[in-house]
């Protein structure tokens, strides 16, 4: 086993549970940070290593940090994620880990997450911890929500205009690429990996859909004014609105449209297609 030990926070997370599982696998040795260790056990299964610890709460994370060699650093999407993180990152250096690895985004974006990404590696860098950022595109997952109206049609809407493409990076292949910069240690350090799949139009996709799911899926494109009030109606809090049509103005530029060699060069296999993911997870576009 190897003998640092990693603290891992977001582990209930999207990208968190296969994570969990590949550093099982992999035999590191691991402390899981949880805000609910009952529900984590849940979703996780039965282990030792699960600790209760809060990012709202420094002294929880100041206990969970005790003789960390590595904080693995991520969290869902807030209006605080920033003081969230930073809380993590202070207790981190209070307890004397040695790197930070954080999962991250890609920082240029004017909207708030990304602004929160962009502050908060600026504070791992001048904090004196060794460091990687891990900067994954446009989650596979986020299909689950663009295309939520395939559960009930055959269309499904965004802004991102039609001769635009984005890069979209399935989440196992972001926890596989984790899991191989924290076994590896200060291999990566000083590291800022943006992470990338394939790269798609929407017309692609929804032609990927029809070729899975066999239905002929067309994809809408409208105004993002428009597109605005459709996500305002499906009850979003105004922080997380802001946010989705920030980055849906920088994607319609073609800022998500760039394609990296990060998954491969790291782990050695080649990024998992739309086709796989969406094989894969069917029945969610699927009318009941």
């Amino acid at each position: 086993m190897n003998e640092h030990l990693i603290a891992i926070t977001g582990a209930t997370g999207v990208t968190g549970q296969h994570l969990t599982r590949r550093l099982r696998a992999r035999g590191l040795n691991t402390r899981y940070l949880v805000r609910d260790v009952i529900k984590a056990r849940e979703l996780l299964g039965e282990d030792d290593n699960l600790v209760s610890a809060d990012l709202d709460d420094r002294a929880s994370l100041d206990r969970a940090l005790e003789g960390v060699h590595t904080l693995y650093l991520n969290s869902g999407h807030s209006p605080i994620l920033e003081e969230q993180q930073t809380n993590a990152i202070e207790a981190a250096v209070n307890a004397g880990c040695a790197r930070i690895v954080k999962l991250s985004g890609n920082k240029d974006s004017d909207a708030p997450i990304a602004h929160a990404h962009k502050a908060l590696e600026e504070k791992i860098v001048n904090c004196g911890t060794r460091y990687t950022f891990l900067r994954p595109n446009f989650f596979m997952t986020n299909l689950h929500y663009v295309a939520a109206d395939l559960k009930v049609g055959d269309t499904f809407t965004s802004a991102i205009p039609r001769d635009v493409t984005i890069s979209m990076t399935d989440p196992r292949d972001v926890a596989d690429l984790t899991a191989t910069v924290l076994a590896e240690d200060d291999k990566h350090d000083g590291q800022g990996y943006y992470q990338t799949g394939a790269a798609l139009s929407m017309d692609q996709v929804a032609e990927t859909f029809s070729k899975v799911l066999k239905r002929n899926i067309r994809y809408n494109t409208v105004d993002v004014d428009i597109w605005q009030e459709i996500v305002t109606k499906r009850g979003l809090p105004s922080w997380l609105i802001e946010h989705q049509v920030k980055m849906i103005g920088f994607a319609a530029n073609g800022t998500y449209s760039y394609v990296t060699n990060a998954t491969r060069d790291i782990t050695g296999n080649a990024p998992r297609t739309l086709q796989t993911f969406i094989n894969d997870h069917a029945s969610a576009f699927t009318p009941i």
